[in-house]
């Protein structure tokens, strides 16, 4: 028995000729084909600094030492205490650091008349504080007054200079209690040179048995 079988002809196969490629995207170390063509790129960094003038005013702080009392003495305050007219009445005048202080702080400077004297001056100071010529700065502080009439009295004061120039003084409805009334006290003043001297006067000008306090003293630029 025969058996006769025909094989189909094979396929011929389809020829491609072989892509090219710029000698920009071949790539030496593989011998591979660069999906992209690099370029170059440039990063920039921007650094921002603060240059300080040579010679610029650079004012310490705090520029008020010790301006809530909280260590219990004076300094680096100093204290002049212009005495009443008569002499007798010397003993009832007492200045110093006492308690309670503003806002339930431990310490305040006080002034106290217990003889209703007829004329009380005391003066507080703080000398060469730092600060630089030209530049506005802010004092504040809480004060409070109060007299034997339990009154607002229009001749109970304080005054804050700076440099012998009024910057902030306490009006008359200030003077209240007892009890006690911490009230603020601000102002403003320009620095005139690379020092200054902050005084705070407590005045009485009349018979009213008179008590002030002082806390919370700072100076800041604005």
């Amino acid at each position: 028995m025969t058996v006769t079988t025909t094989v189909p002809a094979a396929k011929k196969k389809r020829q491609f000729a072989a892509p090219t490629y710029p000698p920009a995207r071949v790539s030496s170390a593989c011998s591979c084909i660069l999906t992209a063509i690099p370029s170059a790129t440039t990063v920039q960094t921007t650094v921002t600094a603060t240059v300080k003038p040579a010679g610029a005013c650079l004012a310490s702080t705090p520029i008020v030492k010790n301006g809530d009392f909280g260590t219990g003495a004076l300094g680096p305050w100093e204290l002049t205490r212009v005495q009443p007219p008569l002499p007798d009445y010397e003993q009832y005048l007492s200045v110093g650091v006492g308690s309670p202080g503003s806002g339930g702080s431990n310490k305040a400077f006080t002034v106290k008349d217990d003889a209703a004297s007829s004329y009380v001056e005391v003066k507080l100071s703080q000398q060469n504080l730092t600060v630089c010529a030209g530049s506005r700065y802010k004092f504040a502080a809480h004060f409070y007054m109060t007299d034997a009439e339990a009154i607002p009295s229009p001749q109970t004061y304080v005054l804050v200079y700076v440099d012998g120039e009024l910057i902030a003084s306490s009006q008359a409805s200030d003077a209240m209690g007892p009890p006690v009334v911490w009230l603020p006290l601000t102002g403003t003043f320009v620095g005139g040179s690379g020092t200054a001297t902050l005084s705070v006067k407590f005045i009485a000008t009349d018979y009213l048995g008179v008590e002030w306090g002082l806390d919370d003293v700072v100076i800041s630029n604005v």
